[in-house]
């Protein structure tokens, strides 16, 4: 009963924004859109970072245990 009375006073409040409600046109739906894409952009460029310092540091650390093996 309080759901049903909270939803009708507070109708306004709830209806959802031209994302929720799927409008592709509306410059807010385009900015999320962009929004997602940088994120996911600066995401994928982090770990490809990590991964390049990961594999940068096997290579120095086989390149010093070679030198050692070699004296």
């Amino acid at each position: 009963m309080y759901k049903v009375l909270f939803i009708n006073l507070f109708f306004s409040f709830l209806y959802p924004c031209a994302v929720c409600y799927g409008a592709p046109d509306h410059p807010v739906t385009e900015g999320i859109n962009n929004a997602i894409m940088f994120l996911l952009a600066t995401i994928t460029f982090v770990l490809l970072c990590i991964v390049g310092s990961i594999f940068t540091l096997m290579k120095r650390a086989r390149a010093v245990e070679i030198k050692r093996s070699s004296k």
